[in-house]
């Protein structure tokens, strides 16, 4: 148990979006779906700000860095070359 809770917290430290993506698209599609059972117009607190452009780029300014800095780690670690080697494309390369 404690190793599986261990991969687990590593894995959301390597994930840190994957989670809170997963959330928010089930919050959605939730909400999605009992508006459209109860035939009422979708308007939502999200709604919003997820049509402004400034917090779209924003936010895809936040998660290219993140990206970024966890690719650089992987890098300096050494462990990119062993990802992409065992990867389908580093598999199709050697």
């Amino acid at each position: 148990m404690a190793i599986a809770q261990g991969n687990l917290l590593e894995a959301l430290a390597e994930n840190l979006f994957d989670p809170l993506l997963f959330a928010s698209f089930v919050i959605v599609a939730v909400h999605i779906t009992l508006k459209l059972v109860t035939k009422s117009r979708i308007t939502a607190f999200y709604c919003h700000p997820v049509k402004q452009r400034k917090l779209q780029i924003i936010g895809l300014f936040i998660l290219l860095i993140y990206y970024f800095l966890l690719l650089y780690k992987l890098s300096q670690t050494g462990e990119m070359y062993s990802y992409f080697i065992n990867s389908p494309l580093g598999k199709l390369f050697s």
